[in-house]
């Protein structure tokens, strides 16, 4: 599913759900960041007119996650007292140790890639390895699409009910 929002869904509502066992903002980066990357390739697809060439690569396996999560992770660690007083702001409490930054940005990412493996015929999960094990292809995209809003939907519920209230 390039580029689509719909991925913060899982995000949101992972985020509310577990904030006191990771941090919000890697669950959201992490929910979405990797799509740059088909941003990217589906641009220079059409550039030299390759219409049929894969969007997805790298950032949209196991290892592009682990690697991504450690570069996300180094970015939001640097950024951890601004994003704290955000935090803070929207009365949450929650940890922002390394390891929690980490932690956080690599389940959403893999979630990111679990469901774009369901639909794209050029998600791999185990990179350089060109195969998907859990590939059913496009007929399923909308129908997936609407369980991602579902979702989000329910994150924002749980997030106004649990936060934004104060």
């Amino acid at each position: 599913m390039p580029l689509t929002p719909f991925h913060l869904g899982p995000g949101l509502l992972l985020g509310v759900l577990t904030l006191r066992f990771f941090n919000f903002w890697p669950i959201l980066l992490g929910s979405v960041v990797m799509d740059i990357e088909p941003l990217i390739l589906a641009t220079r697809n059409f550039v030299e007119g390759c219409p049929g060439c894969p969007d997805h690569s790298f950032f949209h396996s196991i290892f592009g996650a682990i690697v991504g999560s450690l570069i996300l992770a180094t970015i939001l660690w640097k950024f951890k007292v601004k994003l704290n007083q955000i935090s803070l702001k929207l009365k949450i409490s929650q940890p922002y140790s390394f390891k929690v930054l980490f932690s956080s940005s690599l389940i959403a990412w893999l979630i990111h890639i679990f469901f774009d493996s369901l639909t794209n015929f050029d998600v791999f999960l185990f990179w350089p390895i060109k195969y998907n094990p859990i590939l059913i292809g496009p007929k399923v995209f909308w129908s997936l699409n609407f369980l991602l809003l579902i979702f989000g939907i329910i994150g924002l519920i749980l997030f106004f009910k649990k936060y934004a209230r104060h």
